[in-house]
């Protein structure tokens, strides 16, 4: 029976999603068995995306939040509301999230976390109102909050154990209240009580995030490491290079560290079907500043084409080089954004021409503002797809074909409101 039932809602899948934009459920339909999901989540206050692998393998990258306070400080930039309302928390709306779309009849838990870099619209931002753990550990807010709830296995980030590149992270976020501090607390508790295994992205690898239930099944997928702080996968094997070192860090002015070039990247391939994403990751080489700030060139040129991309830095304008459109070609392209400046006005021109490279090029943005729009014109409202929502990718078995859904909130209830595909992969 439950194969009858597995093979009805398959059927179903494969004859509603011929048009290129239809009505397709009021609720998005489970998860299946050898489909990849990628789930990029909206809660207007930053980076999080949830993907349910081939086997019911799940995996987190980022859950961000935002400064109570940025309306004020980055005026007048416009930041957006939190999605969709004030009753949660955005860590909240991620669990929310999470545990809608979980596979069915599995323990609610995540096998593998990434935290791509350490600023707070990624892993969280703690303020004085902040809550406290009910272990009184740490506060609630980002991935602390998220772990909190759901249970993480393996977790994965750019510093872990030592926390010193460029510098001494520890020492450099000492003044309270620290995120960062905070954050590193939460990792403690969470080894040491509830057996989560930390570790640091090892570019190259292939054998590090792996499918925990199946593996055998499914020897079509891997999950690639790309890069970390300066090193970065050549595209060769699991060979590396080190494109730059902490002595090169302090060659940038001011006080900051640049924490977008030190993102996490990976390559998740599934059969024929590729997809990339890579945190803030930057690709101009902007005033002043030394040439490794382009890490995105050295990336793209060890991924290659790619179906699907999540674009480096929300869109901003100093990622999203041509290199990185030329190597990558993806026909779908996901723009997690909550800034009125995302996507930058080069980077729209960029994504919208022909020039760098033909063929289809779908946008799809989580949270435009209505000041981009009327800033960028037809030029943002003609090119993208959508530009509200969350979105979601789905890979069928195999990984020769996909879709893409937008999706809204009614409460806390996960809407289907537009569907796109079917997409084939090269």
């Amino acid at each position: 029976m439950q194969k009858i039932i597995t093979f009805i809602v398959c059927f179903f899948l494969f004859s509603v999603c011929n048009a290129q934009e239809s009505k397709y459920l009021d609720s998005l339909p489970v998860w299946q068995e050898g489909c990849l999901d990628i789930h990029f989540i909206n809660t207007g206050c930053g980076n999080s995306s949830f993907l349910i692998l081939p086997d019911g393998t799940t995996m987190l990258i980022d859950a961000g939040d935002k400064d109570p306070d940025a309306f004020n400080k980055i005026a007048p930039w416009k930041v957006t509301l939190p999605y969709p309302d004030h009753s949660l928390s955005s860590a909240g709306w991620i669990i929310n999230y999470i545990k809608q779309v979980m596979p069915v009849n599995t323990k609610l838990q995540i096998d593998y976390a990434l935290i791509t870099h350490f600023h707070g619209d990624h892993f969280g931002v703690i303020t004085k109102e902040s809550q406290t753990s009910s272990n009184g550990k740490y506060k609630l807010s980002g991935i602390a909050e998220v772990g909190d709830v759901i249970p993480i296995k393996t977790f994965i980030d750019r510093g872990y154990p030592d926390y010193n590149f460029p510098v001494d992270l520890r020492e450099k976020n000492k003044k309270q209240p620290s995120s960062f501090l905070n954050y590193l607390d939460f990792i403690k508790y969470q080894q040491e009580n509830n057996n989560m295994k930390p570790a640091m992205l090892q570019p190259g690898s292939d054998d590090q995030i792996t499918l925990v239930h199946n593996k055998a099944k499914y020897s079509s997928f891997v999950v690639r490491g790309v890069k970390v702080n300066g090193i970065i996968w050549t595209g060769h094997g699991n060979e590396t290079r080190q494109y730059f070192n902490a002595d090169s860090v302090a060659e940038v002015k001011g006080n900051s560290i640049p924490e977008n070039s030190l993102s996490l990247a990976i390559k998740i391939t599934y059969g024929d079907f590729d997809y990339y994403a890579g945190g803030d990751n930057t690709g101009i080489q902007g005033y002043g500043l030394p040439h490794w700030v382009d890490v995105e060139t050295p990336i793209s040129n060890a991924v290659g084409r790619v179906e699907a991309a999540t674009l480096d830095h929300h869109g901003g304008r100093d990622g999203t080089n041509e290199n990185f459109l030329r190597n990558l070609q993806p026909q779908v392209i996901v723009e997690q954004s909550w800034r009125s400046d995302h996507p930058g006005q080069e980077v729209l021109y960029r994504l919208t021409s022909d020039y760098l490279y033909k063929g289809p090029k779908d946008i799809f943005a989580t949270n435009i503002q209505e000041e981009t729009k009327v800033t960028l014109g037809q030029t943002l409202t003609k090119g993208y797809k959508s530009m509200f929502g969350h979105v979601m990718i789905r890979v069928l078995p195999g990984g020769k074909e996909f879709y893409v859904f937008v999706l809204k909130n009614e409460g806390r209830k996960l809407v289907v409101d537009k569907q796109y595909g079917p997409y084939y992969s090269n």
